[in-house]
């Protein structure tokens, strides 16, 4: 389990991380400025927008959608606006999902996805209610991402769709010499280039996000990857490594070059489908909403939400919404990380 500590050390970090790429101030080294966030949240809404039209090609319903770890909500952006979705961006940090009007009118877009701030351990939706849940990049945040992917489980209807990539697993060969910080930006020429391939095998990895306290737990072994998604019956999953050798558990073929991929380690995605099939999908993301006080599984639970804040019909319990982001975590929770939202 994430500890407080982790929690409130993501809290603070994407708070300055939003200090320097929205309102252009200097405060973290090694992390981009506007411009080099902008480009790179550019490049993977690009990646996003092929991949989400590719699993729509294979018959993977990608609406209402849930999205966690969604940061700026880039992907929920592509989603919403793309390919006409109707979905939620979902993550801990408040400063985070405040950030997506901002780069939606950057972009020139027309919609915003529903943005929800809470506990990945405990998402806000009834149970079996959500045909697809995806991820970019966050499930290594955590130290077991069994218990994510089961509550990703949990919320899926059955016959549901749960995408996740980019996602880093353990280099067996590798030593871990020294230690190097990792940013996203990549120096050119040739002895930078050099400097990477040593680092890739030597280098103990570090960032300003481990020096918060976040988790980065990039060297998770692939038994502990595949134990962790064993909840799903049906799964493909997909191995890339070094950038050229791919590895498909679905193709049998592709496992020659399984060795290079277990020994030089790489990105884990994988597409998984829970058994079954929904008697009566859900249409919109608002019908998928359940209160966090009454319980996930009370067809009762029933959240209406409104300009400035979202209300229970079942125990009129009121969640606030603060520049456009809904908070739905319990009364507890929400005093224990924002309480300045609480006390409003």
């Amino acid at each position: 389990m994430q500890t407080e500590e982790n929690k409130r050390g993501e809290i603070e970090f994407k708070k300055k991380l939003y200090e320097q790429q929205v309102n252009h101030q200097p405060v973290l080294r090694d992390e981009h400025d506007a411009e080099g966030i902008e480009a790179l949240l550019a490049d993977r809404m690009r990646v996003t927008s092929d991949q989400m039209k590719r699993l729509r090609q294979k018959g993977v319903v990608l609406s209402p959608f849930a999205e966690i770890g969604a940061e700026r909500g880039q992907r929920s952006l592509v989603m919403t606006n793309e390919l006409s979705a109707e979905g939620a961006a979902i993550d801990l940090s408040f400063e985070m999902l405040k950030s997506c009007e901002y780069y939606r009118l950057k972009n020139g877009l027309k919609r915003s996805p529903l943005r929800i701030c809470c506990d990945a351990y405990n998402l806000p939706f009834k149970s079996g209610s959500l045909p697809f849940t995806f991820c970019y990049q966050t499930l290594h945040h955590f130290n077991d991402p069994a218990p994510i992917v089961n509550e990703l489980y949990r919320v899926l209807a059955p016959g549901g769709h749960f995408f996740f990539a980019e996602e880093p697993y353990q280099k067996v060969l590798h030593l871990n010499l020294y230690k190097k910080k990792v940013v996203d930006r990549k120096e050119p020429g040739l002895f930078n280039a050099l400097s990477r391939l040593a680092d890739r095998f030597l280098a103990e990895e570090t960032c300003n996000a481990i020096d918060f306290g976040i988790t980065e737990n990039v060297n998770m072994p692939l038994r502990k990857w595949l134990g962790a998604l064993g909840t799903f019956s049906q799964k493909e999953i997909t191995l890339i490594s070094l950038k050229a050798f791919k590895v498909s558990f679905k193709n049998p073929l592709s496992f020659i070059f399984y060795p290079i991929a277990y020994l030089f380690g790489g990105e884990i995605s994988g597409l998984c489908q829970k058994a079954g099939r929904a008697e009566r999908p859900a249409s919109t993301i608002y019908e998928c909403l359940a209160c966090p006080a009454c319980g996930k599984d009370d067809p009762a639970s029933a959240l209406n939400v409104k300009h400035d804040k979202a209300i229970c019909e079942k125990c009129h319990e009121t969640y606030p919404i603060v520049d456009g982001v809904l908070f739905l975590f319990t009364k507890p929770e929400l005093a224990k990380y924002y309480p300045e939202v609480a006390n409003r």
